[in-house]
């Protein structure tokens, strides 16, 4: 096939084809240093573009009968599995299911715990940690602006390397969130104990707390964007007043004094500490598919909530510094609250976990079931799967929170240890990181792009190397990943 003069690229994604053969359903098509991708339902074989023009968020192919391929984000979206769900999320309504993500009950407790170990250095600390992990955030929105999908990072790894990373990356999120998601209902399950302060089983409350957000879950279409409104809307606008008044009583009671950094190690040493407090693009980059115009809203969504949590916990960091609390710190704001407004109820903390835990694991839910769906139509996992009611994935969502459940029952009869699978997961999202970092480089070859993945790469790497057992869990899935490939390549010959 001659290639046309405007098209200096022409490979399928998953990298079967080559030298312009466009056999398959999907392509990359790079024209004057950019790129685009698109299904090419109207495109056929042999067939070469007579222009290729660009408008804002969106690529159009002009072919030779005068026919035009539109290569939008939101048409590309129409075309995958996930075309069951109409997304109706808007700016104000995404970032709040993104904050609702990334912000979890981390917040009620690490600004006590970096306060105890370097006191008013603790502040600098989450500064330095916010600017570490922009690198992670920018790799996220320029893929997710880009390329939007139900199966975010799975989704980029298969545009960049093919299958074999699709499922890697799909099975190294899925292992992370399956494992990590238990726990944080286990920790609402604390919350809501001191609540409504019952001896009801732990486990039992965060089956419970499962089922409630797996319920929310089901919403679809509008109703999805209401019950984000209320959920992550009361979380975040409760933890925001909160965190207002008890800043101003404690400025007026002892001043707004902050001094130089006094020790610029032990700022350091608290990274690692502070550093997942700041991630979680990952999950956001499954809810693509919920979002009206994803390719504009996506990635302002994610942006502006980068700011929200910034400002989240350098606020609480903040608090405690100007409160100089001197004692629980696992508890700092409720200290905080007992040591300036001694009238304060101390049932707020609590309600404030759950909330927010409320609202984080709800928001993960969703971003779960919208991979399930991408895999279930790309036949990883069974077509039932795929079954879209009212705007939701239905069996999607039952999936996960059996799975969920599952996880918790085993934890309860001490099958595992959620916490020790908890630590080995985490490394998890580093090497997805890593990943999507690496196929940013391959699908928008610049410079730009690769003094970002270097960002990105090189810290990422340094903590990973840090520990063997986490190097080994991700070995083990990448080797499981390499029979699933190789069965389903045999399955299919």
């Amino acid at each position: 096939m001659r290639m046309h003069p405007l098209s200096a690229l022409c490979t399928s994604s998953d990298r079967r084809g080559r030298n312009g053969s466009l056999a398959l359903d999907c392509a990359v098509i790079q024209s004057s240093g950019e790129s685009c991708f698109a299904l090419l339902s109207g495109w056929q074989p042999g067939q070469a573009p007579t222009a290729c023009r660009r408008e804002p968020y969106r690529w159009c192919l002009l072919l030779p009968d005068r026919r035009s391929v539109d290569f939008s984000a939101e048409a590309r979206m129409k075309d995958e599995s996930q075309s069951g769900i109409k997304g109706h999320l808007e700016l104000s309504s995404g970032i709040l299911l993104v904050v609702s993500v990334i912000l979890g009950s981390g917040i009620l407790v690490l600004p006590g715990m970096v306060f105890e170990r370097i006191g008013s250095d603790g502040i600098y600390a989450w500064l330095a940690c916010s600017l570490l992990t922009t690198p992670i955030l920018a790799t996220m929105v320029m893929l997710g602006r880009a390329y939007p999908s139900a199966g975010g990072v799975a989704y980029y790894a298969k545009l960049a390397f093919g299958q074999y990373f699709e499922l890697l990356v799909a099975l190294l999120f899925l292992g992370a969130a399956m494992l990590g998601l238990p726990s944080i209902a286990i920790v609402g399950a604390a919350y809501l104990q001191k609540l409504i302060g019952t001896s009801v089983d732990i486990h039992l409350l965060a089956v419970l707390f499962i089922l409630l957000c797996g319920f929310l879950a089901l919403s679809g279409g509008k109703s999805l964007s209401r019950v984000v409104r209320l959920v992550g809307g009361s979380s975040l606008f409760l933890l925001i007043g909160v965190l207002f008044v008890l800043i101003v009583l404690a400025v007026r009671a002892n001043g707004a004094g902050f001094s130089r950094p006094a020790s610029f190690s032990s700022i350091v040493g608290q990274i690692p500490l502070i550093f997942f407090s700041f991630t979680g693009w990952e999950i956001v980059s499954h809810l693509a598919a919920d979002f009206r115009t994803p390719g504009k809203t996506l990635g302002r969504a994610m942006v502006c909530s980068f700011f929200v949590v910034f400002c989240v916990y350098i606020g609480s960091a903040a608090l405690v510094h100007v409160a100089d609390i001197k004692s629980n710190f696992n508890t700092p704001i409720l200290q905080a609250a007992v040591q300036i407004a001694p009238a304060a109820p101390g049932w707020l903390v609590a309600l404030l976990g759950v909330l927010l835990i409320a609202a984080n694991l709800f928001g993960s839910v969703v971003a779960v079931s919208r991979l399930i769906l991408y895999l279930s139509g790309r036949r990883v996992l069974s077509a039932g799967l795929s079954y879209v009611r009212n705007g939701a994935p239905r069996n999607s969502v039952y999936f996960v929170a059996v799975s969920l459940t599952l996880i918790v029952a085993c934890d309860w009869i001490e099958l595992l240890d959620i916490e020790i699978m908890f630590r080995l997961a985490a490394m998890n999202f580093l090497a997805i990181y890593v990943i999507s970092a690496i196929a940013l480089v391959r699908l928008r070859q610049r410079l730009f792009s690769r003094l970002l993945a270097a960002a990105v790469v090189c810290p990422s790497a340094l903590i990973m190397l840090s520990s063997a057992y986490s190097l080994s869990y991700v070995a083990l899935i990448a080797l499981m990943t390499y029979f699933l490939t190789r069965n389903n390549r045999t399955r299919s010959t």
